[in-house]
């Protein structure tokens, strides 16, 4: 005879209804559980969608993007997303604006610091100046008279600041023993050794970007806007300084030459105060935000076959002390971008001024080729700032004064030549037998320029990578 326990099913009894439910009690839980179903079923779709993202992020071709502070990664990631992410490039045009009046005007009062520190026009005195001596100049009632009115913009600067993100300090002037230009006299001077202001941001200035995306009532547009209207108020005056002689000889004796730093617009400013103003693509390339953390990148490019695939590139800071942060990112990636600035041979180290910026990249150079964790990592050299570089050399400076090996004619393609075969003995004596050294000379602000350049990259890559996987 069947036991009465052979029909039981725990869990039906379970989920059966309350036998004393009322018919109100049922609507509820019979809403709970629908809406439990659901929650299960989207539970479920985020497990596919984050499995299909591992998946593609797994097989991503990812691009570790390198070099000193200065040496024009970020401007190479612009131009990635110029060219291979256009939507997003059109979507973020405007949101610029802020950034670019920001360099402007930090411009403008790094110039102002630059004649505070030098002396006052006094007859009396000007024979016993030190910077009279070297050639250099002294402070009229006329420039004093347009320091005072261009006051305002340290305010516009501050606000600036506070819209874009925290900002650094500034840190003590230091003292610098200088030769003049004859090295017959040596004399000391106080620069204003003033940290550039750099935006604290995990993701880096894509996250600013999007932060200024979603500012709330239009205040992107009202930033501009009422900036705009006080730089323009004072555009009489900035031009008159900027284009005066005895500022431009205060700015010679103090080594500062804004026109070549990156974000600098003060030529530009009658376009910029417009109120229709639209940043150019150039404008964008030219344009400088220091951020700290790891910026990542997502780009769609094509295969030989014509399929897509994605492209992962990270852009990582080239300060001294960031440097730590590379060595996680070098077992997967597939290609390694290296910008080396070559107009900086004569440039000192931020971070350490005993040491000029192009040894620096010399030695990250052979330390790059020689880590055995990028031994089949595809490496491909930017030498970058070629529009720098040939500046200098047309200005007349030697750089033998400064790499005394260098024994040829001081013309910019004996120079760019030289450089390459340094940087390619140094890839030939740390490298593995065996791997392809790529390089190509850049100016990554030349939009056109670097197009050529980009589409080159992607074939060497995508080359590598079908080599490692056996389909070459």
């Amino acid at each position: 005879m069947p036991n009465e326990t052979d029909n039981f099913d725990p869990l039906s009894l379970a989920i059966a209804p309350p036998p004393d439910e009322t018919p109100e009690e049922r609507i509820v839980r019979e809403l709970a559980e629908r809406e439990a179903v659901l929650r299960s079923r989207e539970i479920d779709a985020e497990l596919k969608a984050a499995k299909v993202a591992m998946k593609r992020y797994k097989n991503a071709i990812k691009i570790l993007v390198l070099g000193q502070s200065l040496s024009g990664k970020s401007t190479t990631i612009k131009n990635f997303q110029r060219k291979y992410a256009q939507k997003a490039w059109a979507d973020e045009r405007a949101t610029w604006k802020a950034i670019i009046l920001f360099n402007l005007v930090r411009s403008v009062n790094i110039m102002i610091d630059a004649l505070n520190r030098a002396p006052v026009y006094d007859p009396q005195k000007q024979a016993a100046s030190p910077i009279i001596a070297l050639g250099g100049a002294l402070l009229a009632e006329r420039h004093q008279s347009i320091i005072l009115r261009l006051a305002p913009l340290r305010e516009v600067e501050k606000d600036l600041k506070l819209f874009l993100g925290a900002g650094a300090t500034e840190v003590e002037a230091q003292t610098y023993t200088t030769p003049n230009e004859q090295n017959q006299v040596m004399f000391e001077f106080k620069k204003s050794n003033t940290q550039e202001f750099c935006v604290r941001s995990s993701s880096g200035w894509r996250g600013v970007i999007d932060r200024i995306k979603t500012s709330q009532n239009g205040k992107e547009s009202q930033v501009h806007r009422v900036v705009s209207q006080v730089v323009d108020s004072c555009k009489a005056d900035i031009l008159w300084l900027w284009k005066d002689p005895v500022t431009q000889s205060i700015l010679h004796s103090q080594r500062l030459r804004l026109e070549d730093s990156p974000g600098f617009f003060i030529d530009d400013i009658d376009r910029i105060v417009a109120t229709d103003y639209e940043p150019s693509d150039h404008d964008i390339m030219r344009a400088r935000l220091r951020t700290t953390g790891v910026q990542e990148h997502h780009f769609m490019l094509d295969r030989t076959n014509g399929t897509k695939l994605d492209w992962i590139m990270y852009d990582v800071a080239g300060i001294r002390t960031s440097r730590a942060a590379w060595v996680p990112y070098f077992k997967e990636v597939t290609g390694l971008l290296f910008l080396a600035p070559i107009s900086a041979f004569n440039e000192r180290l931020e971070e350490d001024t005993s040491i000029f910026r192009l040894e620096d990249t010399f030695m990250l150079w052979k330390t790059l080729c020689g880590n055995k964790l990028l031994s089949r990592v595809q490496l491909i050299l930017f030498l970058n700032k070629t529009d720098l570089l040939r500046k200098k050399l047309e200005q007349g400076i030697l750089v033998k004064k400064y790499m005394p090996e260098f024994d040829k004619e001081n013309t910019y393609e004996n120079v760019a030549t030289w450089f390459r075969k340094i940087f390619k003995k140094y890839f030939i004596q740390h490298s593995e037998p065996g791997r392809s050294f790529i390089s190509h000379f850049t100016s990554v602000i030349d939009t056109e320029a670097t197009s050529v350049t980009l589409i080159a990259v992607q074939s060497a890559i995508l080359q590598h990578d079908m080599a490692e996987v056996g389909l070459l």
